[in-house]
């Protein structure tokens, strides 16, 4: 059995932590939206740049000038989206057209491939499963109306958890911030998966 390469997923949570050596070390290191740290005390390297893409964040990038020129961006070794534009199909009813192009509620998973492979950069979407699958560990059978959503974070874990044996090791979470997500429920899901063997929490301080 091939064994699994050694995994780094760095979240956004803040840390006077010096860990560049031990992150970059990492034969795979993905990072997360702005990524904290990056060129700093969480490394430099990164193969898998995880980008939210639905709400004003994705819109706000897509507006930057230079946005894809960015250095984080340009040495990402691949762009991964989390929310596949099929998760809307899975709500009951599916989503309505007015629905899906709310500000807050837009996917732009369309544009953001189309601007980033414009500018030579390689872009995936992770498939509608991963999202499903972060609803109901969070709570929902399906994609609800109205529901906190899964964190960047839980998403880029669990596509990674399908993707390599482990154990990942995991930096920069600290399961606070945007109101909109289940911070509590989440912080025990990755603690859940670390009692399992899968991951390895790091503190952030």
């Amino acid at each position: 059995m091939t064994p699994s390469p050694s995994v780094r997923l760095v979240g956004n949570a803040p840390t006077a932590l010096d860990r560049a050596a031990f992150v970059d070390a990492g034969e795979v290191v993905i990072r997360i939206n702005n990524a904290f740290g990056f060129s700093g005390v969480n490394g430099a390297r990164t193969t898998h740049l995880v980008l939210v893409n639905c709400g004003g964040q994705m819109r706000e990038w897509l507006d930057e000038p230079g946005f894809a020129d960015r250095l984080l961006v340009r040495t990402a070794g691949e762009i991964l989206l989390p929310i596949h534009p099929g998760k809307d199909d899975l709500a009951d009813p599916p989503l309505s057209q007015d629905e899906r192009t709310a500000p807050d509620a837009r996917n732009y998973a369309a544009e953001a491939v189309h601007a980033l492979e414009a500018a030579g950069r390689p872009v995936a979407v992770m498939p509608a499963a991963i999202f499903l699958k972060a609803c109901r560990l969070i709570g929902y059978e399906r994609p609800e109306r109205g529901m906190d959503a899964p964190s960047t974070g839980l998403l880029t874990l669990l596509w990674a958890l399908e993707r390599y044996a482990g154990p990942i090791d995991v930096l920069g979470f600290g399961f606070e911030g945007w109101s909109g997500h289940r911070w509590s429920r989440e912080r025990a899901i990755f603690e859940d998966f670390e009692a399992k063997g899968r991951i390895r929490l790091h503190p952030i301080a």
